[in-house]
């Protein structure tokens, strides 16, 4: 995750009088790449990038690096380092994998890390069953924005123990309950759409039971509908942390 206002920081760093070294490291794959692997990469970049000159100028910045890598437990596809010494020292881990690369100069080099952030905004999460919905927004990994909740008041499917039992429940109650149903929809389906509308989402995740999912693509808005990329089978109920890992693992393959 970057730091609120690190962009806005390496900036003031444009033009400096000493030079600073950035360097990008991570993996294509879905997984965290490992610390030795981190460290194969930083030091297979410093052979093909700095000369001997230069790696005695940035032995300490290189020497940090290395100590965060030997320390560091995978949790990122990427991660981002700006070292200039005393005057800077910067990390930024990242959900998406980034091109590797090495750098000097008097500015830091934050094009493709500016470019990615604006590429990978904001995804949405929404879950829907015949009780409740919930809803939330992921950023770089992690929930930017508070879920929403939303009490409903469909019945539950009645379930039946042989025809009889089917029988006996009316036309009128059939089609109450799914007048109930798409109105319990429609309310989350406006919520999302309310719940969203001033942040950028990128792509939507819909969750819950499968029989709720053309439903709820049916009620969304279009500037939603047209944005789902995937479809979660899960428990509405379940622990936030628990949907959050399985809405990452899918962001993992689109982005």
């Amino acid at each position: 995750m970057i730091r609120p206002n690190a962009i806005k920081e390496l900036k003031g760093f444009n033009d400096s009088p000493y030079q600073i070294l950035t360097v990008y490291l991570g993996s294509d794959s879905v997984q965290a790449p490992s610390a030795e692997v981190l460290l194969t990469q930083l030091h297979s970049l410093i052979h093909q990038n700095l000369s001997s000159e230069q790696r005695v100028t940035f032995k300490s910045d290189i020497e940090r690096i290395e100590k965060y890598l030997s320390n560091y437990i995978p949790s990122a596809r990427s991660l981002v380092f700006f070292s200039a010494a005393k005057q800077l020292w910067e990390v930024v881990d990242l959900e998406f994998s980034m091109p590797m690369s090495l750098s000097v100069n008097n500015s830091p080099n934050i094009d493709q890390l500016v470019e990615s952030l604006q590429n990978h905004s904001k995804y949405l999460v929404l879950l829907v069953d015949r009780e409740k919905a919930r809803m939330f927004t992921v950023e770089q990994g992690e929930i930017v924005d508070r879920s929403q909740f939303i009490k409903g008041y469909v019945p539950q499917k009645i379930k039946a123990t042989g025809r009889d039992n089917l029988l006996n429940q009316s036309d009128t109650n059939f089609r109450r309950n799914d007048n109930l149903l798409k109105q319990h929809v429609d309310i989350a389906a406006k919520a999302a759409a309310e719940f969203t509308k001033t942040n950028n989402i990128n792509f939507v995740i819909i969750g819950g039971h499968a029989e709720m999912f053309k439903k709820v693509t049916d009620s969304l808005p279009s500037n939603l509908r047209t944005k789902i990329v995937a479809e979660l089978v899960t428990e509405v109920n379940i622990p936030l942390n628990d949907i959050l890992i399985e809405s990452k693992k899918i962001a993992a393959t689109i982005i």
